[in-house]
């Protein structure tokens, strides 16, 4: 190399990039006693540096650029390098010693004194320091940063290898700054720069995939850029690029391989396959003495290598470099597959079943892979962990037709209920008679199948047998045989088969257990799905307040644990949007449901989720007045639950689109719609479909058709009707259904003239039960309805305390379409009628605030807010902002 480009930065051939975030970082922070700028080729170390000292340079910094090679080891050669480039800075009566044939000692003592007697402050590049790195030239660095009379001077080191020299010192003071490898990768934006002119014909979605793909490492952006620009089709170009691209793959060989060591060489290529490593790792897998200190001496060379934060030491190879290495390993004759099985059993000796599959599948083992998973437990690795197992038995899946599924039924179980979770019925079914051929009759997997069976019924939607339910009781009994979570699985299903027969103390009781031994078991995936039960069961025992916290909790642990937006963060959503909607909250119901319910319609779901949905969503649009979205949303469920093979979900929808025509007003379209869809008269008396216990929502064609007889004037046949129902129960029905069922008792009873015991009815029902926290149970019912209830509430001899009870849950917020009259006048309190958070938004509205500063200021959406107003303004009887405020004001509702 010539002095004249020894001393000054590259003029590089390429587009330059401004590294304007990485720059901006070293402006700020300014030069310090010592920066290294450390990454294997191809990284712009280079290009970064020359862009630093051209902008140190403008600020009127003075800067030495010194570009080093291999002639530098040399001590004299490197300090005699140093003393030339000085020259440039130094008076002109401190130049012209000729020192280059003066003893190493002698050298380092001038230019030191030459160092001094520079004022100002002096940054000195030092560009491939690698090519001068050995031990005699680390000692005479070392030596110049020793030297405190000399921090005037800010060295920066530009290598593929580090420093060896001691740096402890210097970082304890704050004079250090490292760039590595992940400071100069290209951000998203510098990429797009980079890939900016139209020519090249990529769009940014393109390069934002390129740039991911090679995690921002410069020379293979530019590859790229030169093979675009020489080639018209650039998604031929973008799909081919790897390490095993021609270009891609001399570059790397040469500027990075073949500088490397023998030794270090052997390791990538014996480690090549593996998708990280560590020292412990490659110590039990490769079968040499010295493999452990070879790794260690990796961090000398500034490979394309990223250290895995928090992963216990482990690193890996660039995606690209990777690919190339693998390319190597395969021409030269490596066994790759062998490291990869050893790795496997490693991982599965570690306890980490997920990496242990992983490798094995790699290696092409997919029998290891099922042997690994059948040893950890099988099916039971669904619900294990935080996370739970499904995307190991989905990766298993991909390669069963490999596999021997028959020598390890407990795996191929966990594919049966991994099928069933994503909607796979056919799949499920074939992978269950595969374990039950497998097990035959042997005991020890009796229990397994049990289990898994009756979780399947909850997909398949069928109810289990009285038999299947008192076995799993049974296989608890046993003090020992059963693993923790196996018995957590069979307490969950205990739980979910007692919901869904209205044996509501049973279900609570069973999931408060499974919820218990999924804990200990170290199982919370596993556990979170028992909240759905317990929540149901509080729900329609009456008891809200346990349901709320129980949905609470699933939608933070689900949250937390997964993901927002997950499955079981929308199932939570769902059953919490079930119950604010039958507690008036329309608007955050509508918004819970709004993504959680088509996304519980597409992913792992079950019957009943689906329809506390659908009749959450029912619930809201009938309160809003929305007739026309509630037909829309019958149609797109009933399309989902004949997708998914949901026969009870189909019946039930087509159930509730009979109540929408009733409500309606069509009365003669409700009865066809009865007749044409399962709901007839001749099934009013089918004992089958009117066990109330297990129709937790919905009608049956019995409470349908005593509706419908009211509606056509013949409450004689309604009273058949409804006597029918109510006495061919086997038990008692849930909360909720009870207070439909008195709903219903007083308007017929008040249809027939017996107004007496109506309103003793509604007396009865006002004062025994947690009414309040179920208003929507009243309003659904409809306004001319309400004020039935109001008239009978009226008469003097109806108590006071059960008065009041009533009014509290008929002006809660139930919906614009419903007005608050009758007996809302005889109220004491102005304004009772708003609920707290209207009251909340009629304060910022008197205070001037517009809906979106509203909005921000009570953290909810446009669309909430509108629905408030709506509410609020129906019942204020007014049609505008302004008018509200004056209204409430006169009534004393405001609070300021």
């Amino acid at each position: 190399m010539s002095d004249e480009n020894r001393f000054a930065p590259p003029i590089s051939g390429h587009r330059p990039i401004r590294r304007r975030g990485l720059l901006q970082t070293l402006q700020r922070s300014g030069p310090r006693r010592l920066t290294t700028v450390v990454a294997s080729a191809g990284y712009g170390k280079t290009s970064l540096g020359q862009q630093w000292y051209e902008a140190l340079s403008a600020r009127g910094i003075a800067c030495l650029w010194v570009a080093l090679d291999q002639e530098h080891a040399d001590q004299q050669q490197f300090l005699a390098t140093l003393l030339e480039a000085l020259e440039q800075v130094l008076p002109e009566d401190s130049r012209g010693l000729d020192a280059g044939s003066l003893p190493v000692a002698s050298m380092l003592s001038i230019l030191s004194t030459r160092l001094k007697r520079i004022t100002r402050p002096l940054v000195l590049f030092l560009d491939d320091y690698h090519l001068a790195q050995n031990d005699a030239t680390e000692t005479l660095m070392a030596k110049l940063l020793a030297d405190r009379s000399l921090d005037h001077l800010k060295l920066v080191l530009i290598s593929r290898s580090p420093p060896r020299f001691p740096l402890s010192q210097l970082r304890l003071h704050g004079e250090l700054k490292q760039i590595t490898v992940a400071d100069l990768g290209f951000s998203s934006d510098e990429a797009q720069e980079f890939f900016a002119e139209r020519s090249l014909g990529l769009t940014p979605a393109q390069v934002e995939e390129l740039n991911r793909r090679t995690e921002g490492w410069a020379v293979a952006l530019q590859m790229v850029r030169l093979l675009v620009s020489e080639q018209p089709q650039a998604d031929a170009v973008l799909a081919s690029f790897d390490g095993s691209n021609a270009e891609m793959g001399n570059y790397l060989s040469e500027q990075v391989f073949q500088q490397l060591p023998d030794d270090i060489q052997h390791f990538l290529l014996q480690t090549a396959a593996l998708p990280a490593f560590s020292r412990e790792l490659v110590t039990a897998i490769i079968d040499q003495p010295d493999v452990g200190a070879v790794m260690e001496r990796l961090g000398q060379h500034a490979l394309p290598i990223t250290h895995l934060a928090g992963q216990g030491g482990f690193m890996r190879s660039h995606p690209v470099f990777n690919t190339f290495l693998k390319q190597m390993a395969a021409r030269r004759g490596y066994d790759t597959l062998s490291p990869l099985r050893r790795a496997a059993r490693w991982y599965e000796r570690q306890g980490d079943c997920d990496q242990a599959v992983r490798h094995a599948l790699s290696a092409g083992s997919a029998d290891l892979a099922a042997r690994i998973v059948e040893t950890a437990g099988g099916w039971r690795r669904v619900y294990a962990t935080t996370r739970g197992g499904t995307m190991l038995f989905q990766t298993i899946s991909a390669h069963a037709c490999e596999i021997d599924l028959e020598r390890f039924p407990l795996t191929t179980l966990g594919l049966s209920v991994v099928s069933a979770k994503a909607g796979q019925l056919e799949s499920a079914n074939h992978y269950l008679a595969i374990a039950e051929r497998a097990v035959g009759s042997l005991p020890a997997y009796a229990a397994d199948l049990r289990v898994v069976k009756v979780l399947l019924s909850l997909y398949f939607d069928h109810f289990a047998s009285a038999a299947d339910l008192a076995a799993l009781e049974d296989d608890l009994m046993r003090q020992e045989g059963l693993e923790l979570i196996h018995r957590a699985l069979a307490l969950n299903m205990l739980s979910y088969n007692f919901l869904i027969r209205s044996d509501l103390e049973r279900a609570r009781h069973y999931g408060q257990l499974a919820i218990r031994t999924f804990r200990d078991g170290g199982a919370d995936f596993g556990a979170m799905h028992l909240y759905t039960h317990v929540g149901q069961a509080a729900f329609f025992g009456g008891d809200v307040a346990e349901a709320e916290n129980a949905y609470d909790r699933l939608i933070e642990e689900a949250q937390a644990n997964i993901g927002a937006g997950s499955d079981l963060d929308a199932v939570g959503q769902v059953l919490k949007a079930e119950l604010i909607s039958m507690r008036g909250e329309l608007a955050p119901a509508a918004e819970r449901l709004a993504w959680a319910l088509p996304h519980v319609e597409r992913h792992d779901t079950w019957f009943d989720l689906l329809a506390a949905g659908f009749m959450a969503q029912q619930r809201v649009l009938r309160l809003s007045g929305d007739h026309v979205g509630a037909h829309g949303s019958i149609d797109r469920v009933r399309a989902a639950a004949k997708r998914r093979g949901f026969e009870r979900l189909i019946r039930l929808v087509d159930g509730e689109r009979c109540i929408l025509f009733l409500c309606s007003g069509d009365v003669e379209q409700a009865v066809r719609a009865a007749e044409s869809s399962g709901y007839g008269r001749v099934f009013i008396q089918s004992e089958r479909l009117n066990a109330l216990p297990v129709h937790l929502r919905g009608t049956t064609p019995a409470l349908l058709w005593t509706r419908l007889y009211l509606a056509l004037g013949q409450p004689g046949k309604a009273r058949e009707a409804l006597d029918w129902l109510l006495t061919h129960q086997q038990q008692k029905p849930h909360f909720l259904r009870s207070v439909e069922l008195t709903l219903v008792s007083i308007r017929l009873l008040f249809a027939e003239g017996r107004v007496d015991e109506a309103r003793s009815m509604l007396c009865d029902l006002a004062t025994t039960t947690p009414l309040a926290d179920y208003p929507a149970s009243l309003s659904i019912e409809g306004a001319p309805f309400m004020e039935t209830l109001r008239g009978l509430a009226a008469d003097p001899a109806f108590p006071v305390v059960a008065r009041q009870r009533l009014e509290r849950c008929m002006l809660a917020d139930a919906g614009p379409d419903l007005l608050v009259k009758g007996m809302a006048s005889e109220i004491a309190i102005p304004g009772a009628a708003l609920t707290d958070r209207e009251r909340g938004v009629l304060d910022l509205l008197s205070a001037g605030l517009s809906n979106k500063e509203i909005g921000r200021r009570l953290d909810l959406s446009d669309n909430t807010i509108k629905f408030h107003l709506r509410n609020i303004f129906t019942k204020l009887n007014v049609s505008t902002r302004t008018a509200a405020v004056t209204t409430a004001r006169e009534k004393g509702v405001l609070r300021r």
